[in-house]
């Protein structure tokens, strides 16, 4: 039996919930990067962090100070992305800063974003 055609809107909600997906898992692996930066914090005041776009092969890092980082997850939904990396489909611009600019999930994955955010049962 024929599937109905996907409609626009369950397109981007997939295309969102895909992006939300790999961006919890970079969010995991810098909050276990949070901990090593912090224990250099005195000696070296930027720490390396990874970026948290939606594409799937990116490794770039992005600097910024244990402090920036609390700022940035104090909200589960938002997410640090090198300049260029912004998903127009699943995310919106929040601010830009020097060297990265911090995004916001939308619709279903801003919902799958907070509902894994490690920090909710904190």
């Amino acid at each position: 039996m024929d599937q109905p055609p996907e409609s626009s809107a369950d397109r981007r909600e997939r295309r969102q919930l895909h992006a939300a997906t790999k961006q919890v898992v970079f969010r995991e692996i810098n909050e276990k990067l949070e901990g090593l930066n912090a224990s250099f914090s005195e000696i070296i005041p930027l720490g390396d962090f990874v970026c948290e776009c939606a594409d799937l092969t990116c490794i770039e890092r992005i600097e910024m100070t244990v402090a920036e980082y609390e700022q940035l997850r104090a909200h589960p939904t938002r997410f640090a992305v090198c300049h260029g990396h912004v998903s127009p489909d699943a995310e919106r611009v929040v601010e830009k800063r020097s060297g990265y600019t911090i995004v916001e999930k939308l619709g279903a994955g801003s919902e799958y974003a907070a509902r894994f955010d490690p920090r909710a049962s904190d």
